[in-house]
């Protein structure tokens, strides 16, 4: 199916102390569920300028700048160095990470693991209708729980994980409320134990999270025997504080952290940067630690 339509930028809406404008990328909405699922209603959307076309619950997490933004960061230039890397989506949701990292690399295999059985069915439908399904593998399954084979197999493992504070005020939608404050089970610690545990030596794992929770991640990647810890800040605006904190690290290497430049997301108008918009059209971000000009595979 192809979908033509415009495509338009959604309110903004407030995080922490500054102005996140969560970057929506919806038109020619439908309220239709996909075959044989019938708990939501969904819509076709598009993003990177139509290169991607997906559909996604109207009620639950919607693709926005964070996927997008950590999509950027998983390029060769970021030590992907293997011809046909073997990749990990962890709590894929409806595929949006995933097919944005395949779109932009043109090779390599993503193993993509969701356990909500809504997002499940939408992410296999969005990689068909992408003509993905040879390079992106969906699986319905808990990133706690994963089968023992894919132990110690990828070289690189990414998440966009719940990192809303639990105590924190719950979106209305229940789908919503799990894909941004997460369960109540499973903690960003356990999030990095897992994708530590399906990388192989030197692999390196990358996340999106809330600014504020950057140290979390840090001492969970510490505990985790990572090193080479990449700090990529995110603001709102020039004057505003960090509102989103891309990490990257590698496992089983030694190696000091690194704070980078980091990109400033609007004008003080509020229209993106140039180097946004680049971004968001499918521009990659470099995120190379300055005490290395090569890392070996």
């Amino acid at each position: 199916m192809r979908f033509r339509a415009a495509l338009w930028w959604q309110r903004a809406i407030y995080f922490l102390h500054g102005h996140y404008w969560m970057m929506k990328v919806s038109f020619m909405t439908i309220r239709q569920p996909p075959k044989d699922v019938h708990s939501s209603a969904t819509s076709d959307d598009s993003f990177l300028s139509g290169a991607i076309s997906l559909r996604q619950p109207c009620d639950g997490y919607r693709i926005g700048t964070d996927a997008v933004m950590l999509a950027a960061t998983i390029n060769p230039q970021n030590n992907l160095q293997k011809k046909e890397p073997r990749m990990l989506d962890m709590g894929a949701g409806v595929g949006g990470v995933s097919l944005a990292v395949r779109t932009r690399l043109f090779r390599g295999h993503i193993t993509a693991i969701e356990k909500d059985a809504f997002c499940s069915e939408l992410l296999a439908y969005n990689i068909a209708q992408n003509d993905l399904s040879e390079a992106i593998r969906p699986v319905a399954g808990d990133i706690t729980n994963m089968p023992a084979m894919l132990r110690a197999s990828f070289d690189v493992v990414f998440a966009n994980p719940p990192f809303h504070h639990a105590s924190g005020k719950n979106p209305r939608f229940r789908r919503r409320s799990l894909a941004h404050n997460g369960d109540g089970e499973t903690s960003l610690s356990d999030w990095v134990r897992a994708g530590l545990w399906a990388l192989r030596d030197k692999g390196r794992l990358s996340f999106i999270v809330r600014a504020d929770r950057t140290d979390e991640v840090i001492i969970a990647l510490r505990d985790g025997g990572a090193g080479e810890i990449l700090l990529y800040p995110l603001w709102s605006y020039a004057t505003s504080p960090a509102v989103r904190m891309v990490i990257t690290a590698r496992k089983g290497v030694k190696g000091a952290m690194a704070l980078l430049p980091g990109l400033i997301l609007h004008r003080p108008s509020g229209a993106l940067t140039p180097a946004t918009q680049k971004v968001m059209k499918g521009e990659a971000l470099i995120l190379t630690h300055p005490a290395t000009q090569h890392i070996e595979p």
